[in-house]
């Protein structure tokens, strides 16, 4: 009987033809397929630390603009982010 793995499928739509070529040609200087070469990059991704919270980013953001403590509220330029229904158009 064959094991049993919980594995999920990802779909990537969309993705522009030379990036294809690009992995292909990576993958097989890494002798693997296109497939084996998308699952690399995916799990050292997602194996990465999270890079600095968006918080202090927007924080970093208001101090080089000169912005005091009082003129930006980093959770709710987050909160605006998620809810607005178009967020470029804040």
């Amino acid at each position: 009987m064959l094991a049993s793995f919980d594995v999920a499928t990802l779909y990537v739509r969309n993705v522009p033809e030379d990036v294809i070529e690009k992995l292909r040609a990576n993958a097989a200087a890494n002798g693997r397929s296109l497939n084996a070469e998308a699952l690399e990059i995916l799990e050292d991704a997602a194996a990465e630390p999270r890079a600095t919270p968006i918080t202090d980013r927007i924080e970093a953001i208001a101090k080089r603009l000169n912005l005091g403590p009082d003129d930006l509220d980093p959770a709710q330029v987050v909160r605006e982010l998620r809810d607005a229904e178009d967020p470029r158009s804040l």
